[in-house]
């Protein structure tokens, strides 16, 4: 459910601790409340990559919020992670279905000053959190992949292939 990366979480505590897991499985399949999410492995999020915008399409459920998103060069054996980027609470249009662009400080009512890089590393981490739930979704990109055309309404995956939004959003059981 949770992305085990041991990173510092805004508030200070670190993301992990099997008795969050297990709390969050639990309130995840309770009375279908809460949108259940499938095995951290199989969920993927969508890119797309212009050489002005950075856009990423998160899996949302009707009436689902984001709260904060963070970009992470995610380092190497030389080199340690480092955050690039983040955004607190998504306004722009289309944010509401889980559509958020990525270094564009307008969309949020909150976020880093720092600006793009003009030399972004060949992968970077992304992550998301859901408003008023203890669970959050990443997944890497490859810039060069996601940079080659898509068709409208399609998202480079790191699975590979392209996926449409509804299909990214299918990946998830919402409450009908």
């Amino acid at each position: 459910m949770l992305i085990m990366s041991g990173r510092r979480t805004p508030g200070g505590g670190r993301v992990g601790g099997v008795a969050l897991v297990l709390l969050v499985g639990a309130l995840s399949t309770s009375c279908g409340l809460v949108p259940q999410h499938p095995d951290d492995e199989a969920l993927v999020l969508g890119f797309r990559v212009t050489d002005r915008t950075v856009e990423v399409k998160i899996p949302v459920c009707p009436g689902d919020k984001l709260s904060r998103v963070e970009v992470w060069d995610p380092g190497n054996e030389t080199k340690k992670e480092q955050l690039l980027w983040w955004g607190e609470t998504p306004i722009a249009e289309g944010s509401d279905n889980g559509l958020l662009r990525l270094w564009s400080p307008a969309d949020y009512r909150k976020s880093s000053a720092a600006q793009k890089p003009s030399n972004l590393p060949p992968l970077i981490d992304v992550s998301a959190a859901y408003a008023d739930q203890e669970d959050s979704v990443g997944d890497l990109i490859s810039l060069d992949e996601a940079t080659k055309k898509q068709q409208p309404d399609e998202y480079w995956t790191i699975k590979g292939k392209s996926m449409s939004a509804q299909e990214i959003d299918e990946q998830l059981s919402c409450p009908k």
